[in-house]
């Protein structure tokens, strides 16, 4: 599966800029064509960007925490998140090298037909590297897809039950781990893939995949008497500033 996310994004980068590159053509001193190719950035709307910019970003994601156990329900996780990352141009070309530092809260609670409510809150950070190609359309508009690989340190998560009658029990997620024989883990691995939209060089907006290679969590079912794990992924909304 790695792989695969691998090559889709190598061969999305490469038809994208072959379709927005360039041809001119003109004539040499003896009135013989001669025919130039320019790559997608660098058309007829260069930059001051192109050398490399950063961004300030924040995004909205409503993650799905899933399960390899059959009939369990997933789990919505309202996710916010700030971030910085820098473009850094490789060689004379509109590929970029994309590193990111990212906070991130998530946040799930439900409510039980016994009035009880169960909620689970965890916080992290991030680190996203990404490669991706600006393919500059417009004058102070660009196309900016991307994919790449992030690892994960998950720093503080809470369980919490609350009773009809206002009885409140929790659980620190990373060391009290013999709640309902769950191992939740702190450092995790993934992988995003999406696209940006640059407007006037100022600011962009878009939208990504997420998704997790290593489980959140491991524990034990009875039922099936295997080992589950459990895994966030979805769809994530962002807003930047651009420099």
């Amino acid at each position: 599966m790695k792989q695969i996310n691998i090559l889709f994004t190598a061969i999305l980068l490469y038809v994208c800029n072959s379709a927005f590159a360039q041809y001119d053509y003109g004539y040499d001193q003896y009135g013989n064509p001669v025919y130039s190719y320019h790559p997608a950035s660098y058309g007829s709307y260069n930059s001051d960007y192109e050398n490399g910019w950063g961004t300030f970003y924040a995004e909205y994601s409503p993650m799905q925490m899933t399960s390899t156990a059959k009939g369990v329900d997933n789990k919505t996780f309202h996710t916010a998140t700030i971030g910085f990352s820098y473009n850094f141009q490789l060689g004379a070309s509109p590929l970029y090298l994309e590193p990111a530092f990212e906070v991130s809260g998530s946040w799930f609670s439900r409510r039980y037909n016994d009035g009880v409510k169960y909620s689970m809150n965890v916080y992290y950070t991030k680190i996203p590297l990404n490669l991706a190609v600006r393919l500059n359309v417009a004058e102070g508009f660009a196309i900016v897809p991307f994919g790449g690989v992030n690892v994960k340190y998950n720093i503080v998560g809470e369980e919490r039950e609350k009773d009809a009658d206002g009885y409140t029990n929790s659980w620190n997620l990373f060391k009290n781990n013999y709640t309902y024989d769950n191992d939740y883990k702190r450092f995790q691995a993934g992988y995003q893939a999406g696209v940006k939209f640059i407007i006037g060089n100022c600011f962009s907006i878009g939208a990504a995949w997420k998704a997790d290679f290593t489980p959140f969590c491991k524990y034990y079912d009875g039922d099936t008497k295997k080992e589950e794990k459990e895994k966030f992924q979805g769809f994530s909304f962002s807003l930047a500033y651009c420099f």
